[in-house]
């Protein structure tokens, strides 16, 4: 029985792409990781800087740094979750069924621990760089309301960063190919 293709790999194939597939895919669904993250950073840092009173040119207070690193969190895990999730069904569709769910998911989640660390030090190191650098990014008026673009720059720096390496992790650690069987010397 001939298995139905989804959306993704019909265009795939009309484009004739699908020896890029994997790649193609591992992008589309980490920009969209990507765009899960960012909503649920920037809506939580945004209404973090509202509620408790924090400047927009502010990146160093305790405050900031409180409600930056509730959004950083909260952002990887629904990142984490959704990214899994995408990953397992729709990118790394020939990896080995025989590894547990639970053990993959294990293994994603350690690894991207490594790569929220990185995230997390690029965002700030950046943001506070950028501030000190070109403090006329910190209170830019953007889409009507005033943005730190430090943040945003920052953000989207570490996002590069962060895809390329967990593609490699992902690829290399948490979805590997099944080990083909050896076949006994006769």
């Amino acid at each position: 029985m001939k298995e139905k293709k989804n959306f993704f790999d019909k265009i795939i194939d009309g484009l004739h792409l699908t020896k890029h597939r994997e790649i193609i895919m591992y992008l589309i669904f980490g920009v969209l990781t990507t765009l899960v993250g960012w909503g649920v950073y920037y809506a939580l840092l945004y209404a973090g800087r509202a509620i408790f009173g924090i400047p927009t040119d502010d990146v160093m207070s305790g405050k900031y740094i409180a409600v930056y690193t509730v959004a950083q969190v909260l952002q990887w895990i629904c990142a984490v979750l959704f990214a899994f999730f995408t990953n397992k069904k729709w990118v790394f569709t020939d990896a080995d069924k025989h590894v547990s769910i639970w053990k993959q998911l294990v293994t994603f989640a350690g690894s991207r621990l490594v790569t929220f660390g990185l995230d997390f030090v690029i965002t700030y190191a950046g943001t506070f760089a950028l501030a000190k650098l070109f403090p006329t990014l910190v209170s830019v008026l953007l889409l009507g309301k005033e943005r730190n673009l430090a943040e945003i720059l920052s953000k989207v720096i570490a996002a590069v960063v962060v895809i390329i390496c967990n593609y490699i992790i992902s690829k290399l650690l948490v979805f590997r190919k099944s080990k083909p069987e050896e076949k006994p010397i006769e």
